[in-house]
């Protein structure tokens, strides 16, 4: 199960930019990584600004601005999920990863979680956590697929199509090179 779950989140991070075209704000304000152009330049220029374009707060706003995700950005919406999750009486808490564990209380409702993920932040940690993973933003699959054939969890025989249609996914995901390519597919097992 943890292979599709890693694959899903894979997913969510693609899937913004497939078909993705929001109108921009009226006056947008420019700043480093900023073109006039177009909001924001780079290879995740696409994923700022559809995240942009999906911001909910004047926080995320200003943090996108620059095109870029700083080290106290990224924590100080890490604390603003964390105090959220603790105003529905759920004791949560990011790992050095950028994982987020928390104990779901009974009473609280899994919309009530996602709520406090998405209006505090959870899409600016998910981009940065995105190009910290991927900083040339190279096609997902193909990355993954390079990875898992490098540590011989699958053979010159497996297949893009054979990756995107979960093939021998749930037997894959058992194997520690699975998640080690999962969180990094660019240098897990490179010397």
């Amino acid at each position: 199960m943890r292979a599709a779950l890693v694959l899903g989140i894979v997913a969510l991070i693609a899937a913004p930019l497939a078909g993705c075209s929001a109108a921009a704000p009226s006056s947008p304000q420019e700043g480093p990584g900023a073109a006039p152009a177009g909001r924001f330049t780079g290879p995740w220029a696409d994923l700022f600004e559809s995240t942009y374009a999906q911001t909910t707060s004047d926080d995320e706003l200003r943090a996108l601005e620059d095109g870029e995700i700083t080290a106290e950005e990224y924590a100080y919406f890490q604390g603003r999920i964390v105090e959220c999750l603790a105003g529905l009486g759920i004791d949560g808490h990011f790992n050095p990863d950028g994982s987020l564990d928390y104990s779901n209380a009974k009473d609280v409702s899994q919309e009530a979680i996602r709520d406090c993920n998405l209006d505090n932040g959870i899409r600016i940690l998910t981009l940065h956590d995105a190009i910290v993973r991927n900083p040339t933003h190279r096609d997902e699959t193909d990355i993954m697929l390079e990875c898992l054939q490098r540590e011989g969890v699958v053979g010159a025989g497996y297949t893009r199509a054979d990756l995107e249609n979960g093939v021998d996914l749930d037997a894959l995901g058992d194997d520690p090179a699975f998640a080690g390519c999962a969180a990094d597919p660019l240098g897990y097992g490179v010397d």
